[in-house]
């Protein structure tokens, strides 16, 4: 009579399945992964308003527009960027009580418009107390 012995079970970590497990995770990721492309520009579409289309207030109050092109017109004068903040500083220092507007187009850019705060800042003004409004040119 013959008697049988259990064989001992193969130790290890059975290899074949998991590799084909990592392979369709591997397939899926790749699959279902977005590229995304780096994006240099910002873009912006700066809010219209309708309601509050008024004017300048007072005499003593200095209207600075930023156009479409991003030149600035500083009291109706079109001046260059440079000039700014020196222009802002000599308005101010011959009328204290003088209050800058920004008046920016719908289609000026983000970045002249920080550029003016900026400029605005360094002539000596708060910032959080000029007033801005967003001027819809041209129609809808």
């Amino acid at each position: 009579m013959t008697i049988y012995t259990r064989k001992p079970a193969a130790q290890g970590i059975p290899i074949v399945p998991m590799l084909d497990i990592l392979t369709i995770l591997l397939i899926f990721f790749i699959v279902h992964t977005e590229i995304k492309h780096q994006v240099n520009v910002l873009p912006l579409n700066l809010p219209q308003t309708h309601s509050l289309a008024g004017s300048i207030g007072n005499a003593d109050d200095i209207l600075l527009e930023v156009a479409d092109d991003g030149s600035l017109a500083f009291n109706g004068q079109v001046i260059p960027a440079a000039h700014l903040e020196s222009a802002v500083k000599e308005l101010v220092q011959k009328n204290p009580n003088a209050h800058v507007q920004v008046s920016a187009a719908t289609g000026a850019s983000m970045g002249r418009f920080i550029e003016v705060m900026d400029k605005l800042s360094a002539a000596g003004l708060s910032v959080e107390e000029v007033p801005v409004r967003i001027d819809v040119r041209g129609g809808e």
